[in-house]
């Protein structure tokens, strides 16, 4: 992960592109039970200025995850196109999501844990695979057909419920 620090006190003054790819690799470092991998072209621009650095971050790609429907891997589109500012002074004063602060003793910047984040956070609530021009889930056609027969076995009907919706129809 050492391609990802950025040692800002050496750069000049202006601007400074990087370009990685995102690879399985780079999850599996993280440790995310979401992501299982993915690919992802990442593009940054950072401008060093005299009293905090800019990074613009592009990212681009697929990462996989586990449909919530049927537990299959599906591929999830990812393209973020956001900017961090990073101020110098002491740390825990005035952070917010998009504005980070680096004590004047460091002098390095770990991207690795900026797109992370970025990437984490682009997750979709809800994980599925896309449904189809007629509204029907593009779920593996095996797993569907036992979330079908889940539903349509009758006997797992507590008969309580049926007493309930009665009163909920307004037919008792």
């Amino acid at each position: 992960m050492e391609e990802y620090f950025i040692f800002y006190k050496s750069l000049e003054y202006g601007e400074h592109q990087y370009n990685y790819t995102i690879k399985d690799a780079f999850f599996e470092e993280y440790n995310n039970a979401d992501i299982k991998g993915g690919n992802l072209r990442v593009s940054v621009l950072l401008n060093k200025k005299n009293t905090h650095i800019e990074i613009y971050f592009d990212i681009k790609g697929t990462i996989l995850l586990t449909c919530d429907r049927c537990l299959e891997m599906l591929d999830s589109e990812v393209n973020i196109k956001q900017t961090i500012y990073i101020k110098f002074g002491e740390k825990g004063s005035d952070e917010d999501e998009n504005f980070y602060v680096l004590q004047e003793s460091e002098s390095e910047i770990n991207l690795s844990e900026f797109i992370n984040e970025l990437i984490v956070v682009a997750i979709p609530m809800r994980k599925v695979h896309p449904e189809d021009e007629n509204g029907n889930p593009t779920c593996p056609t095996d797993m569907l057909k036992y979330i079908n027969n889940i539903k349509n076995d009758g006997s797992q009907i507590d008969p309580r419920w049926n007493e309930l919706n009665k009163l909920k129809d307004g037919t008792s």
